[in-house]
Parts: structure tokens; sequence; C-alpha cells
């Protein structure tokens, strides 16, 4: 069993600090969404413990809304949840990021190259507007926009292939996935820069339509986690598990 930090409902509150429940959605989505957001971002790090008395205490709702989206957190594996004990954010399963890794690898070097074939103009000036952007946040040293639109980036390469479902399809198994990159944009060196860099490359072979090099391009631009996993896995030994 893992035990929960010490300070966790100091961690807890300051992840709920600001959030504020709509009234015409549901609850159970609305807390769910927000723990799930602040798991992979890591504002909630592996081993903060989530009671669910603070939580809906905080919130002004009752419990089961509460206890409905830590059950779904759990089934994500974002989450562990111990009967009579409580529930405590999960540490990264590694053999997850692989499965993670294989499908994104897989599915998007496909997409990105059959893509290359039907591109037009007007979507290639969205993705250099995309691209532009992401500049702008690493010369701002603005993590949060930078992952925002590396998100926006990757989705519209889907969407412009007619393929919006299957980047819906990989958002469950990408979640670990995005808990390292958060912590490689936070921690490495230079780790934004480079995947600037392999955007710009990325755009410039769908601008060329050299499907040749473009499939190397993007896996080796999704493996860029793996290179790095190792040297985090050292940093913060605590975050991961086999």
């Amino acid at each position: 069993m893992l035990r929960p930090l010490a300070n966790s409902d100091d961690i807890l509150l300051a992840a709920l600090r600001g959030f504020q429940l709509d009234p015409q959605r549901s609850y159970t989505q609305q807390v769910h969404q927000h723990l799930r957001e602040a798991i992979v971002r890591g504002t909630l790090q592996p081993r903060t413990g989530l009671s669910e008395a603070t939580i809906a205490g905080t919130l002004a709702v009752s419990r089961t809304p509460v206890r409905e989206a830590l059950a779904q957190l759990a089934d994500e594996q974002l989450v562990r949840i111990y009967r009579k004990v409580g529930t405590v954010v999960a540490p990264i399963p590694v053999s997850l990021l692989d499965e993670a890794r294989f499908a994104r690898c897989t599915l998007e070097c496909a997409n990105h190259v059959q893509l290359a074939t039907t591109i037009t103009p007007a979507q290639l000036d969205e993705l250099a507007g995309i691209v532009e952007a992401q500049r702008r946040a690493v010369a701002d040293a603005q993590v949060d926009e930078f992952f925002r639109l590396d998100e926006r980036l990757h989705r519209r390469l889907f969407e412009f292939a007619g393929r919006q479902h299957v980047w819906a399809m990989l958002q469950p198994m990408k979640r670990q996935f995005d808990r390292v990159r958060w912590l490689l944009l936070d921690h490495v060196a230079d780790h934004a820069r480079v995947a600037l860099a392999e955007h710009e490359l990325i755009l410039a072979q769908l601008a060329a339509r050299d499907v040749a090099r473009l499939g190397a391009t993007v896996a080796s631009h999704i493996d860029r986690v793996g290179s790095h996993l190792q040297a985090v896995r050292e940093r913060d030994p605590g975050h991961f598990t086999d």
C-alpha cells in the first residue's frame, strides 16, 4: 500500500484553490476532470492523499460525486483506492508508458504520412500558426501554453485527416505519457526547444509531401520521452513504478 504524503491535505487544498463547480454541469464530471488534470500536470504528485471529505467540503458538494470521480480516476490508473484507508495519487506505471508510446507512434506515423498526400495550403497555414505560437511560448518560458499548443497541433493533424475519433480514442492511453511530458517540460533543459524544432521539421516535411522521411521524424518525436525516461526516473524515483 502507498503511504500518503504527510502534507497531503495542504497539497490538495492548493490544487483545489480557485476551482468552482458549474451547477449546470455534472459535478462528477467536473471533479474528475479537474483532479485528472492536476495529476497529469504534477500539481498532485504520486502519494498525495485525496480525502473525499476534504474535496467535498472545499467544493461544498456531497461526497457522492467525489467518490464517483475518484472511482473513474482509479479506472484510469491515476489513483489507487484502499478500502477503509483512503485514496492516493498513483505513481506512473512504466509498462503503460510503453503501451502509450507504441499506440501513439503507430497511429500518428500512419495518420501523418497519409495526411501528407492530401493536406491543403489552408491547413498548412493553420499548423504554421500553431508552431509560431509555440515558438513564442518557448521564448517566454510559458510551459502551460506550450503544452496546450502541443495538444492542439497533434489533435489538428488527426482532424485534418478526418480522424478526430482516433485522437479521442488515444486520450486514455496517453495520460500516463502526458504525466512524463509535464515532468520533462518542467525539469529537462531544452526539452521544449527540441520538441519545437521537431514540430518545425514535421511541418516542413508535410509541406514538401516528403512521406519518405516524415514517418521516421514522427517516430523520433514520439520516442523523445523514452530517451529522457531514465534520467527522470533517477531524479524522481517516487514518481514511477514498474
